[in-house]
């Protein structure tokens, strides 16, 4: 029929496939095809979500991100090789009649090649068309066997994600709350050792949602399990460590300085999933908060001229609240919100009395 169809084919089945490889075997994140698709579609989602809250529509556009990655690939895929078996009259043909297979005859037996399931009612004419077809059902054989493959890390580390949301928030549902939860009369106790748990949590997590970006995109509804909202008030204790108190009574610099490199590393891997610093800088947490517990820190006016040279990270912080559908009211401080209420052991006898 068409060398164009054919030159069309291999060109679509090239870029399917080497974004199926640098999705599945790559640790730098997803192709161009897969990312774009899920930004794209998260964009819009995030939109709606704004106009008219629905945290179960976020929840399910994750399960639904992952699954059309997949059938994504799978319909390139199958129109690629479409083309290319559309691409020559002869390529072809209706094994009973020997007469060459129609448009929809070709379509259908390249959706069965794929499947490796084989009718045998079309089959190829030539030598060319027949090793053609062993490459298409191999093509199809080992792209089901990749997304498979893919799944079950990402499956994986989104139970991490939740794990380690849970872990932070236990510290406390905002920056303020971490650090009055912490603090002894004297010092900041024990929160060094935690600081140094926490690190290769953050880390790994971190290069997880790099190899995996499609994790950026998977929403939950309740704020105590929310990784965002875990992080940004996490980074913003560690912002009141560094800046807000007096170096006598921080935790150890080792710890301190590590953890905190750790979520810059762990923002870092933002840009996976198209993310900028949102226009404006969020709100600093009210010292007087931390005064009224006894920690000495700063003056406000000192504090704001401090954290001036990291005005990017917490606009980057801002945006990732945001674009995981939450407002920064939700850990802005103790008197916006009690994120972790859920977890108090009053709470759990409650629920478990109402059920």
């Amino acid at each position: 029929m068409s060398v164009l169809l054919l030159i069309l084919g291999l060109i679509l089945l090239a870029v399917v496939f080497y974004d199926v490889l640098i999705t599945t075997l790559t640790v730098q994140g997803g192709g161009f095809l897969t990312n774009r698709f899920s930004s794209w579609l998260w964009r819009i989602v995030i939109k709606r979500h704004e106009h008219h809250s629905s945290h179960q529509l976020l929840v399910r556009t994750g399960l639904f991100l992952i699954s059309g990655m997949v059938i994504l690939w799978c319909l390139f895929t199958w129109g690629a090789w479409s083309l290319i078996f559309c691409s020559f009259q002869e390529a072809i043909i209706n094994a009973s009649n020997k007469e060459p297979a129609s448009i929809w005859g070709r379509i259908y037996f390249t959706a069965y090649t794929l499947t490796t399931l084989g009718r045998g009612d079309y089959q190829p004419q030539s030598t060319v068309w027949h090793l053609l077809t062993g490459l298409a059902a191999a093509n199809g054989f080992f792209l089901v066997t990749l997304s498979i493959a893919y799944l079950f890390p990402v499956i994986s580390a989104l139970t991490q994600k939740r794990i380690l949301a849970i872990y932070l928030t236990s510290l406390g549902g905002t920056a303020d709350e971490i650090l009055t939860n912490a603090w002894n009369g004297k010092d900041f106790g024990n929160l060094d050792q935690h600081l140094i748990t926490l690190t290769p949590l953050i880390v790994d997590l971190g290069e997880k949602h790099l190899a995996y970006p499609v994790l950026h995109y998977f929403h939950t509804r309740e704020r105590s399990r929310c990784l965002s909202l875990s992080i940004a008030a996490f980074d913003e204790a560690m912002t009141l460590l560094q800046y807000a108190v007096p170096a006598d009574i921080r935790p150890d610099p080792a710890s301190l300085n590590t953890v905190r490199r750790a979520c810059a590393a762990f923002l870092k891997t933002l840009k996976s999933a198209y993310l900028e610093p949102s226009d404006r800088e969020p709100v600093l947490t009210p010292l007087e908060l931390l005064r009224k517990q006894g920690i000495t820190t700063v003056s406000d006016r000192d504090f704001g001229k401090q954290t001036s040279h990291i005005n990017k990270r917490r606009r980057l912080l801002l945006a990732f609240v945001r674009n995981d559908g939450w407002s920064w009211s939700a850990i802005a401080s103790s008197r916006t919100t009690n994120r972790n209420e859920s977890l108090n052991d009053r709470s759990e006898i409650e629920e478990i009395i109402l059920r």
